[in-house]
Parts: structure tokens; C-alpha cells; sequence
């Protein structure tokens, strides 16, 4: 996505099942990055409050996380550093979401896809680590 991932790596991992085509990420991603630019937009335009100063700082927290996680396994290509990163990502979103649903239904709403993806993507990149190692 952000980093050049090495095509190889990909191709000579072993995958288990469940594993999407590489095509369905593509849309996957655009479309809950949408949803999280909606959301983020909604949360923005809510009030002034020590709420809203927190999701908004746990919103770009988990952005960055996110981001490490592309870097961490396709760049660097550490499977288990990977799954620990998605983890906490996923931990991350959990609180992201509930602090969301606190100022705003919809703007918690939109992001349900991406946490739900987030799951998956652990389950995924935790049979690829025990696959793989």
C-alpha cells in the first residue's frame, strides 16, 4: 500500500484457506478508509469535549499503527512482529469504536466494517505466523 512490498515474499509464504486473492485487499482497504474518513469527519464536527480529544487521538494512534503494520510485514517481513501489531491495532479500534459510538451513532457505525476486517485480519495473519514458522 504506502511501501513497495515485495512480491516474492508473498508468493512463496504459505497461505492458509481463508486467505482472500490479493485483488480483494485492494477494495477492502478503499472502502474502510472511506468509512474511516467519514467517521473521522463526523467525530471532528461533534463538540468541544475531553471524549472527542481522546477518540481523535486514538483515531490517529491506530493510524499509525495500521501504517507499521503494512511496513512491518511487507517491508520488513516479520510475520509475528506482525500478528503483535495487529493485535494491539485491533485493541486500538476496539477503544477507537466505543469512543465513537459515545459522540456520535453513526460516525461509530461506520467503522464496525473495519474492526470486524481487523479480526479477520488477526485470525489471518496468525495462521500465516503458525504456518510459517
Amino acid at each position: 500500500m504506502f511501501y513497495n512490498y515485495d512480491d516474492d515474499f508473498i508468493e512463496k509464504i504459505t497461505k492458509p484457506a481463508i486467505q482472500p486473492p490479493k485483488w480483494v485487499f485492494k477494495y477492502v482497504w478503499s472502502v474502510l478508509f472511506l468509512l474511516m474518513l467519514v467517521s473521522f469527519f463526523i467525530i471532528v464536527l461533534k463538540p468541544q469535549t475531553l471524549t472527542k480529544y481522546l477518540a481523535l487521538v486514538i483515531f490517529f494512534l491506530q493510524l499509525a499503527v495500521n501504517l507499521y503494520w503494512t511496513r512491518v510485514f511487507f517491508k520488513e517481513h516479520n510475520i509475528k512482529k506482525a500478528f503483535i501489531t495487529a493485535v494491539i491495532l485491533t485493541i486500538l479500534v476496539a477503544v477507537m469504536l466505543v469512543l465513537f459510538f459515545r459522540l456520535s451513532f453513526l460516525g461509530g457505525f461506520l467503522q464496525i466494517p473495519y474492526f470486524l476486517w481487523l479480526i479477520f485480519a488477526c485470525v489471518l495473519n496468525k495462521l500465516l505466523l503458525d504456518m510459517n514458522t
